[in-house]
This record gives structure tokens, C-alpha cells and sequence, in this order.
């Protein structure tokens, strides 16, 4: 009997060995680019000028080889395939300032992204090295670049690479130097030096980098031609990230604990999350010092330091109970082991905030919204970013939330489509490259059923997307959609997500705590 519970328990073993070792190394197919490279005339397009925030109607775009090669009232155009597009709204291909990439996003994100209107995007992760099973690295995303920009991959780009945040050594991934976290200013110039000689454009610093260490990096990323861009630490005041030079500052805490009074105790605290109590939130809330705002914004302005909210991140905060908001209908574009992961992250957060810190959590979300809004009309340059694929922060469609967000903090919505537009192309130094519909320009434009003029939340009617010379129609991106979701749902997700993460450096790393 023994032997045969034995014989039993191996077999049973073996089976699963051999699914789980089937469902790693099934193959999961990439969704296809059209089949040609196109060179059309859109006729008859309402353009949405951005820069005038006027409307164009009867508007011809000519587009050959990815370019935008004319722009007016019945363009001549031999050569090129007419498309008629009465009735439809012609924007730029938007800007998602603030994602993170995995491996898995050409089969995963990329889609959703594109389906979206969002043809490029800025990622905020990544490696120190050139591989890591679970995170995309800079040779994954400059590849993914190149096949975006030839047309031969469904994707957005990638204009800018970043490396692994920064933050203070505690991230570092077994085996490399605990000195590249910048726990002291030597480490921090050896990071610079490394990251520099890999061709990273930019360094992201997180929430524990020493002082001495930041004002290092931030002077020899500057020598190098590099620069800062992410969290602000908190050891640093935003009167210092400011004039110091970081080029954008990430999440809707900052208004908010910048412009607590008592946010000087705070920085001496080893445990932040420990000390941001329900009491610490209402206090921020109640003992909000306007004036100390109105001082950061002009320092800002004056630092050239952009904003990058990402309310979508707080919502979860605000939401974590909310029914509707735990059932949203795109979780099915989301794999089974994110979905998990996002709902442990509601729970938990619904947990430790309580029935008296959940409502604070509201009023500070709510709060953030406001701030924002207070930052743009005082003349600082907000982008739109959602932190995606963060918890509830979906890929793509996380953009349209955040537009929805930057309205409600009361900009127009031409300012909303700017701050995923023009903003973002001038941060890039791709100011007539990008975030516009102009000759010379990449033609990367999003056809609209709605007037977005009216409601930015016409953005979600996307009826088209023209990127990188190809076009992808409704019922393309209606297939890539189905595909994701089929994607994301597939029996391999579970085995495919443990391995990665398993085998990941960073991402064990991360979750060392």
C-alpha cells in the first residue's frame, strides 16, 4: 500500500512537472502589425490643433513612409491611398509619462497601449544589467524600439531609457555592488558612471536616497548629461529638488507633504509608512499651508521641474472597498496573477486605513486632485502619467482615467491633451517630433469618433490609430483587444508569472521586506 501512495505521489509529481515546465515554456503569440506599410491621404479630418486649441474641419493629413509629409485643405497627394475620415476627430498619439515594463508587455501592455491612443510612453523601471527574467531591461526596450519603429511590432515607444530606481541600496539585486543604491555620495558617482557608459538617458531616484547622495547624483548625472526624474527622497525639500535640477517629480503625495507643517519630523522617521498614520493624513489635510505651496510651485516654475500626478494610484486608496471599482470590466485584459496581486493591494490597503483612515484616504485623494489643479493655473508644467501596470492603474486605458482626473482638477481639455502631447514631447526635446499633427513630424495620430474639445473623455472613443506607417482600424484594435484578453487569461499565465518572478534578481529584490 505504501509503495502504491508512493508510485501515486510520483506520478503526480511528474505531471506536474510537466505542466508546470509546458506552461513556462509555451509560447505566447505577439499580436501582428498590418501586413503593409502604408502611405494614405486622410481626407476630410476634424484636426484638433493643440497648440491654437482651435478645431480644423475639413482638414487633409498626408502621411508617407511614418512621416506626416503635408498638412491643409485638399492637399494634393499622388501617390497616396485616400482614407475619408468625415467625421472623425484627428489628435496626437498620446503620452503615458509614467509606466513600468515587464518582459511579457509585447504580449501583455504593448496592445492595450496602442488600443488606447497611447503610441509612446515613458518608463520609469529597470535594470542595472542587460538581462532579468522579470523586468524589461534597456536592451529590451530599445529593441522593442526598433521593431516598433520599422513597423514590425504592435507597441509604443520608447523615446527615453531609465535604469533601476535609485534608493539608498536596499533594491540592489544580489550580486552586484550595494554602493550602486547611493548610500553615500561615492556610491551615487560610481551609479552615474555605470549607468552613463550603458547610454542610460535619464536616473530615477526613489524615496531613501541620502542627502549627501542625491546632490551627488544630481551633479554628476548633470556632467554627464543625464538627468533626475522620479520620486522626490525624503530627505530632500522640494525647494531643494527644484533648484537642484530634477526635471519632474512623481505622485499627488508631493503638494501635500510639502506643504505640511510638520513634515521636517516626518523626514527623520525611518518607518514613512509607519508614521503616515490616519491622524498624520488629517493633519496634512487640516494644517495645509497655502502659502508654502504658492512658494513651491514658483520654485518649480522657476526649477523647470514638471509634475507627473498619476492620481490613478491614489484612487486605489481612495477605492479599495468601492464594489464597482473592484469588478472594473478590464480586469479581464489583466493575467490572473496581476489580478491577484492588485486585489491583495486593496485589501490590504482597506485593511490597515480602517473605517476612519479609508475616509481619510478619500479626502487626501480628493485633496491631490485639487492641488494639481492649483500647480497647473499657477503656471507648472503637468504631464499625465498612470504608473501602470500598478494596481488598477490598466495599461492604456489608465491614461484615459488620468485625462479624466486632470479635468476634474479643473483644466480645459485642450490643457488635459497637453499634458499627454505637447508637454510631454517639449520634456523629451521632441518638440516638432511629436505631440503634434504638423509637416515633418512622426505620424502618430489617433482618430477620434468624439470631439475631444467638448469632453476629453472622447478620447475613449478611438475609432483609429496611424503609428509608424501603419494603420490600425476598429477592427484591428478590436482583435488585439480580444487576443489580450485571451493572452492574459491563458493557462500558462500562473507558471510563466512564479518563474519569471522567481528567477528575477530585482524582483527578489523588491519584495526582500
Amino acid at each position: 500500500m505504501i509503495r502504491k501512495l508512493l508510485m501515486l505521489f510520483l506520478l503526480l509529481l511528474a505531471v506536474a512537472g510537466i505542466y508546470f515546465t509546458a506552461s513556462v515554456l509555451w509560447p505566447l503569440d505577439r499580436p501582428q502589425t498590418p501586413d503593409s506599410d502604408v502611405s494614405v491621404v486622410l481626407r476630410n479630418i476634424n484636426l484638433v490643433d493643440l497648440e491654437t486649441g482651435e478645431l480644423r474641419p475639413d482638414t487633409d493629413i498626408a502621411v508617407r513612409q511614418g512621416r506626416i509629409e503635408a498638412v491643409g485643405i485638399n492637399l494634393s497627394a499622388p501617390g497616396l491611398q485616400e482614407v475619408d475620415g468625415a467625421g472623425r476627430y484627428a489628435i496626437p498619439g498620446l503620452f503615458d509619462m509614467h509606466v513600468h515594463s515587464l518582459r511579457l508587455s509585447p504580449v501583455l501592455t504593448h496592445p492595450l497601449f496602442i488600443a488606447a491612443g497611447v503610441t509612446a510612453v515613458r518608463d520609469m523601471g529597470g535594470c542595472l544589467g542587460d538581462f532579468d527574467s522579470w523586468i524589461a531591461c534597456a536592451v529590451d526596450k530599445r529593441e522593442w524600439n526598433r521593431a516598433t519603429d520599422a513597423g514590425a511590432m504592435v507597441g509604443p515607444r520608447y523615446d527615453q531609457i531609465t535604469s533601476l530606481p535609485i534608493n539608498g541600496g536596499s533594491e540592489i539585486p544580489s550580486g552586484w555592488d550595494l554602493a550602486l543604491g547611493a548610500p553615500h555620495a561615492e556610491g551615487a558617482r560610481q551609479r552615474v558612471a555605470l549607468d552613463a557608459a550603458r547610454g542610460i538617458d535619464f536616473l530615477k531616484p526613489y524615496s531613501l536616497v541620502p542627502r549627501e547622495s542625491y546632490f551627488a547624483l544630481i551633479e554628476s548625472a548633470r556632467d554627464r548629461g543625464m538627468y533626475l526624474a522620479g520620486h522626490k527622497p525624503l530627505a530632500i525639500s522640494g525647494f531643494e529638488a527644484a533648484a537642484a535640477g530634477q526635471r519632474s517629480i512623481e505622485h499627488a503625495f508631493l503638494f501635500i507633504w510639502e506643504c505640511y507643517p510638520g513634515i521636517e519630523e516626518l523626514r527623520k522617521q525611518k518607518n514613512v509608512r509607519a508614521a503616515y498614520t490616519h491622524e498624520t493624513r488629517r493633519e496634512m489635510l487640516e494644517q495645509h499651508d497655502a502659502e508654502q505651496c504658492a512658494a513651491l510651485r514658483r520654485a518649480m516654475i522657476a526649477g523647470g521641474t514638471a509634475f507627473v500626478p498619476t492620481h490613478t494610484t491614489r484612487k486605489l486608496d481612495a477605492y479599495s472597498l468601492d464594489p464597482e471599482y473592484r469588478s472594473d470590466p478590464r480586469l479581464k485584459y489583466v493575467p490572473a496573477p496581476l489580478r491577484t496581486l492588485w486585489l491583495a493591494d486593496a485589501d490590504s490597503m482597506a485593511e490597515r486605513a480602517g473605517v476612519e483612515g479609508y475616509a481619510s484616504y478619500r479626502d487626501f485623494y480628493e485633496f491631490g486632485i485639487e492641488q494639481t489643479g492649483r500647480a497647473h493655473a499657477a503656471g507648472v508644467t503637468v504631464m499625465a502619467g498612470t504608473d501602470a501596470p500598478d494596481s488598477f492603474a490598466f495599461p492604456g486605458f489608465g491614461l484615459h482615467d488620468e485625462l479624466g482626473h486632470l479635468s476634474q482638477a479643473g483644466l480645459s481639455p485642450v490643457e488635459v491633451l497637453r499634458t499627454a502631447t505637447i508637454e510631454p514631447a517639449r520634456f523629451l526635446g521632441l518638440e516638432g517630433e511629436a505631440g503634434v499633427i504638423a509637416a515633418g513630424a512622426r505620424a502618430d495620430i489617433v482618430l477620434l469618433r468624439d470631439n475631444p474639445l467638448e469632453d476629453v473623455q472622447a478620447v475613449r472613443s478611438v475609432d483609429a490609430v496611424v503609428l509608424a506607417g501603419k494603420i490600425y482600424d476598429r477592427d484591428r484594435l478590436d482583435a488585439m483587444l480580444l487576443q489580450t484578453a485571451r493572452t492574459a487569461n491563458h493557462w500558462s499565465m500562473w507558471p510563466k508569472f512564479v518563474w519569471q518572478a522567481l528567477r528575477s534578481p530585482i524582483f527578489r529584490a523588491q519584495f526582500a521586506d
